[in-house]
């Protein structure tokens, strides 16, 4: 179960299969170390039970609050990290058109984001252009990995 499991997660990056193979990772562990405990009391070695449960109590106490840290971070629309923001705004200005980049805001769905970006381009420019400026930074936003949509208002200076 967990080879299996843990091929979906690669494959999809979902945070419920990233649990389930965690916890079938968990179950191996503790069952293997259950058994060793259970066989090393057969030879009298009595104390190496407590040592176990203590190591795989800490162990489930530790990958538990990670899970949890992780789940919250989605819950909680935890905005995209500060090299990928960069990333985001370097595309943005590397356009001459792009005179000024006024708000990036960010919106986890799954494990990828949503990306709301306003820009501002010369006025004078038609709204067919300043149109194609912002569907071309589009695509080049799209071509991170961690963005599934990206959503451009464009803005006359």
């Amino acid at each position: 179960m967990f080879l299996f499991t843990h091929l979906l997660y690669k494959k999809f990056k979902n945070i419920l299969l990233e649990a389930s193979y965690k916890d079938h990772r968990n179950d191996c562990f503790v069952t293997t170390f259950t058994l060793v405990s259970i066989i090393a009391s057969l030879y009298g070695i009595f104390w190496l039970d407590g040592i176990v449960g203590i190591c795989i109590s800490a162990w489930i106490c530790y990958t538990g609050i990670k899970i949890f840290i992780e789940s919250y971070n989605v819950l909680m629309d935890i905005s995209i990290d500060e090299k990928t923001r960069n990333l985001i705004l370097d595309l943005a200005f590397s356009y001459k058109d792009i005179l000024s980049v006024d708000e990036l805001y960010s919106t986890p769905i799954g494990d990828k984001y949503i990306i709301v970006l306003t820009i501002f381009v010369n006025g004078n420019l038609s709204t067919f252009e300043s149109h194609n400026i912002a569907d071309s930074l589009e695509q080049d936003i799209l071509k991170l990995d961690s963005v599934s949509k990206a959503i451009i208002h464009v803005n006359p200076m």
